[in-house]
């Protein structure tokens, strides 16, 4: 989506969402806006909505909506092991600070589960944190995930299988509005 504030970007896999080389920097190079700046960031591996403000007067506004929580973030992941629950929330501090993940399986085998996630804040890794805590860590997660597992196939998934397919939230500039985006699925996320 894009309007005169605001445009949403489709992140892949592999970049970062600010600094050299970044997303960040290729939409600025893109649109020729120098002023472009990212409102949010997804991990280097996480692929999806990436929400950029055209000036600094629009980056602020939307900054000071995400502080209110009032922003509605959905990522679909693929996880170790299966997921019993239909639905489930995880309230656990990260860094000292309150973090909330909301989990609803999709799908699920033994080995593995389709998940959808909406998080009510956005601390760094939460979901990745979140669910390893629970013992279903992102597939592909170097960091948090798994070291050893059954079917030697969850071991080589080349990148963490997590993906920021929507976001909401009221537009900061314009009253009664909303800026709503989706991102289906990348092939890599689906063939596995």
């Amino acid at each position: 989506i894009e309007d005169d504030y605001y445009l949403v970007a489709d992140k892949p896999s592999g970049m970062l969402s600010v600094g050299e080389g970044s997303a960040e920097e290729l939409m600025r190079t893109q649109t020729q806006l120098s002023e472009l700046r990212a409102v949010h960031r997804l991990d280097r591996d996480t692929t999806g909505c990436l929400l950029f403000a055209k000036s600094a007067a629009a980056f602020d506004a939307a900054v000071a909506v995400f502080k209110t929580r009032r922003v509605s973030k959905l990522y679909q992941t693929i996880v170790f092991g299966r997921f019993d629950q239909s639905a489930s929330t995880v309230d656990q501090e990260l860094d000292g600070e309150r973090a909330v993940s909301h989990i609803q399986r999709e799908a699920g085998s033994k080995d593995a589960s389709f998940l959808k996630v909406k998080i009510e804040t956005g601390r760094t890794h939460q979901i990745r944190r979140h669910l390893a805590a629970i013992r279903h860590p992102v597939l592909g997660d170097r960091e948090h995930g798994v070291k050893f597992a059954r079917d030697p196939r969850l071991l080589t998934i080349p990148r963490q299988m997590l993906h920021a397919s929507g976001l909401e939230l009221p537009h900061p500039l314009m009253s009664g509005k909303t800026l709503k985006a989706h991102s289906p699925l990348p092939a890599d996320f689906r063939r596995c």
